[in-house]
């Protein structure tokens, strides 16, 4: 299966992995992390296509570049309690996308020639957590935690195939999908330092279900402490999954990121 890069980077905030905070403090704390993020895309998708019967475009490699993207993510935390939110917000213009098989009454049937077909997506993620400091010293942190992750996808094809298809009407035409996932997820983040100097290794992740057969997202990598924060480098992974004859067969999104963290 092939993955694609994006043209654009684009400066976000990364999901907080690491809380240096002693978690007896009384007081509130908070944290944000701008990042640029470099992810490679990879979706599959269906459609029902209008006048066939009900019949379904199934498509891979729907996601070719990304074009426009916002990642924010917020923490507050008070003693050993804490609550994480984070949004993503991600938009693909058209591009030359791949119909692999029609499904009609007569079963799957392989596609021709596609001759200009393209597709575009839309969709945000917003997810908010509770958190909970199981460990907590100077060199190694641990937080529990449990929420929702909700998930919005709006995607639409143009086909254009170079003969007739079986169960098609058209050789060309438009199809429009929208798909909303609400998944329960739990999971784990903290960081673990290194020797008794200023690097750590910072993770995060988290599984679910509920919509979506499965979703999970994981991301780990390298940091090094300041004063006023951190530096990290991470490589950060997305993946939902539906299964067959579902809207949202998979879709993935990962890649590495560079960012920094302020603390106040």
């Amino acid at each position: 299966m092939r993955r694609f890069s994006p043209v654009l980077a684009v400066a976000a905030l990364l999901p907080s992995a690491t809380v240096r905070a002693d978690a007896q403090e009384d007081h509130w704390q908070f944290a944000v992390t701008p990042y640029v993020y470099l992810p490679h895309l990879d979706a599959s998708m269906r459609y029902e296509t209008p006048g066939s019967g009900g019949s379904e475009v199934s498509m891979e490699n729907l996601l070719k570049h990304l074009h426009a993207a916002l990642f924010l993510n917020g923490e507050a935390r008070k003693g050993m309690w804490g609550l994480a939110a984070d949004f993503v917000y991600c938009s693909f213009q058209k591009e030359s996308s791949n119909v692999s098989t029609v499904t009609g009454p007569g079963g799957a049937v392989e596609t021709p020639i596609n001759r200009g077909t393209t597709s575009s997506l839309s969709g945000y993620m917003g997810s908010l957590t509770a958190n909970y400091a199981l460990l907590r010293t100077p060199n190694a942190k641990l937080d529990l935690l449990a929420g929702f992750r909700y998930t919005h996808i709006g995607a639409t094809l143009d086909w254009s195939f170079a003969t007739a298809v079986a169960d098609l009407p058209q050789r060309t035409g438009s199809a429009e999908r929208g798909v909303d996932l609400w998944d329960g997820i739990v999971g784990a983040r903290g960081s673990a330092r290194l020797g008794d100097g200023k690097w750590f290794v910072p993770y995060y992740i988290d599984v679910g279900t509920g919509t979506s057969t499965f979703t999970w997202q994981a991301m780990a990598g390298i940091g090094y402490s300041f004063g006023w924060g951190d530096m990290l480098l991470v490589y950060r992974h997305i993946s939902f999954e539906q299964g067959d004859g579902r809207p949202v067969q998979h879709l993935y999104f990962s890649g590495p990121a560079l960012g920094a963290t302020f603390r106040f």
